[in-house]
């Protein structure tokens, strides 16, 4: 396991794998009771929080140097991608990483993942994008907008074609919190981005 040293905050119960690879820990949040596998990688961001009671599968990466929030009970399965940050190809600037800056134009934005929101294998999450409590993202979707609470997204672009039990889920988290303890802080909103 990674020891928890040089990250901005850390809970307790976290486990990060060895060959998870993690640039520029300073500038993430990490709640409790969290698992991030081998082979996860977390690129440099402007700021990223990982809440409580999260896993993060291997071969998952997030990248892009913007702003994302995982919230409370979230899951990112395995080769899941959540991109908050990209080249803009549309105004004739080079791109890539190799060049000045003056000659890219690069676009970040903010990823946020509400409370038990999982993206499923191999999804991707487009910059500036909100998915609502509850809502899935199913294997291979494509996510290019927000996504209301609760549905169960497949596709590219992603769409809705079920909904999720909100009321059951919500009774499990209550009977965990009042047999196991509730988690604080918690990180359930994008408000917890702006915050210091």
């Amino acid at each position: 396991m990674q020891p928890l040293s040089g990250f901005h905050r850390a809970g307790t119960n976290v486990k990060i794998y060895d060959w998870a690879k993690i640039l520029s820990p300073e500038t993430v949040t990490l709640g409790s009771d969290i698992i991030i596998d081998d082979f996860v990688f977390l690129g440099s961001h402007h700021r990223l929080i990982i809440g409580n009671h999260v896993h993060i599968a291997s071969h998952a990466s997030i990248s892009g140097g913007g702003d994302v929030l995982i919230g409370d009970f979230a899951g990112i399965s395995s080769g899941a991608r959540l991109i908050s940050g990209t080249d803009d190809f549309t105004d004739g600037a080079l791109t890539g990483p190799t060049l000045p800056p003056a000659f890219r134009s690069v676009r970040r934005g903010r990823i946020v993942l509400g409370p038990h929101v999982v993206v499923g294998s191999n999804a991707v999450v487009l910059p500036d994008v909100t998915i609502g409590e509850g809502s899935t993202v199913g294997a291979g979707a494509v996510v290019t907008r927000d996504l209301d609470a609760w549905g169960i997204y497949v596709g590219a672009p992603a769409r809705k074609v079920k909904t999720r039990p909100r009321e059951l889920l919500l009774s499990n988290e209550q009977r965990l919190f009042e047999q196991y303890g509730c988690s604080t802080p918690q990180y359930r909103s994008a408000t917890c981005l702006d915050e210091p």
